[in-house]
C-alpha cells in the first residue's frame, strides 16, 4: 500500500510540475511571460519617445484560473509617469474596495459644482486621466463607445488635475463625452493616484467595487500593439448594470 501512495504522491507531483503558465490580455489569447515582458517594453518604450521622457510599466495580474494543464493569468499594463515604489500596487485605492468612496465635490467644465451624491441610483465608472498620458488618449475612443452603449444605466465621470482652459482645448481635438471634473488635484492627491489612467467602478450606492487600471492594450500574433475593446470593463458594467 506504502507503494501505492507513493506512486500516486509521485504523479501528482509530476502533474503539478508539468503546467504551464500563460498570460492573457483579453482571455482569448495566449501569452508567454517573456512575450508580456516584451509587449510592456515597447510599450514602454514608444510612450517614452512620444513624451520625450522616461515613463514606467507595471504589469499586473488580475487574475488566475487551472485549466488542465495550464495556469492562465489576466494582465493589465498599465504606464507609471514616477517611478514606482511597488510596481503591484495600485496606489492606495485598494483601500477602498467594498466601503463607499469618499465625498468629493469638484467643478465642472462650465464652472458648477459637481458631488459625490449626485451620482448614487445609478453605478458609476470614475476615469483619472490627464491631458498628456498617451494610454488615457488612446482608450478615450474605446470609452466613447461603451458611454454611448450603457449611458442611460450607468454615470460616466472623468477627473483630472488639470485646468478647466487646458481640457477644453484638449476635448476640441480629443472628444471625450464622459462629464469632466478638473482642478482635482487636492482630491487626487487625497487618493494616493500615481498611475493614469486609472478607473474606479462604483455600484448605485456609491460603494467601489472594482479598481481598473487602463484598458488592456493588445496584439495578436502578426499584429502591431493596439488598445483593446474594454471588454473586461463591459463585463463588470453588466455586472452592476
Amino acid at each position: 500500500m506504502k507503494y501505492l501512495i507513493a506512486a500516486v504522491l509521485l504523479l501528482i507531483s509530476m502533474n503539478s510540475f508539468s503546467q504551464t503558465t500563460y498570460y492573457t490580455t483579453d482571455g482569448k489569447n495566449r501569452i508567454t511571460e517573456a512575450e508580456a515582458n516584451k509587449i510592456l517594453s515597447e510599450q514602454v518604450e514608444k510612450i517614452s519617445k512620444v513624451m520625450g521622457k522616461q515613463v514606467y510599466g507595471n504589469l499586473t495580474i488580475t487574475n488566475t484560473e487551472r485549466k488542465k494543464d495550464s495556469i492562465i493569468s489576466r494582465i493589465t499594463f498599465t504606464i507609471n509617469y514616477n517611478k514606482p515604489e511597488n510596481p503591484k500596487n495600485s496606489g492606495q485605492l485598494s483601500a477602498y474596495k467594498n466601503k463607499e468612496f469618499i465625498k468629493f465635490d469638484l467643478n465642472t467644465l462650465a464652472n458648477e459644482s459637481f458631488n459625490s451624491e449626485q451620482l448614487k441610483g445609478k453605478p458609476t465608472i470614475i476615469n483619472f486621466w490627464f491631458t498628456g498620458c498617451a494610454p488615457c488618449v488612446d482608450e478615450m475612443p474605446v470609452l466613447n463607445k461603451i458611454k454611448e452603449k450603457y449611458k442611460d444605466d450607468f454615470n460616466f465621470v472623468a477627473i483630472t488635475y488639470e485646468k478647466k482652459e487646458d481640457v477644453t482645448s484638449f476635448l476640441e481635438k480629443h472628444p471625450f463625452e464622459f462629464q469632466h471634473l478638473v482642478d482635482a488635484k487636492d482630491f487626487i492627491d487625497q487618493l494616493g493616484i500615481k498611475t493614469y489612467p486609472m478607473n474606479l467602478f462604483l455600484d448605485k450606492n456609491g460603494v467601489v467595487r472594482y479598481v481598473k487600471g487602463g484598458i488592456p492594450y493588445e496584439r495578436m500574433e502578426g499584429e502591431e500593439l493596439k488598445m483593446g475593446e474594454g471588454n473586461e470593463f463591459i463585463k463588470i458594467i453588466e455586472k452592476l448594470r
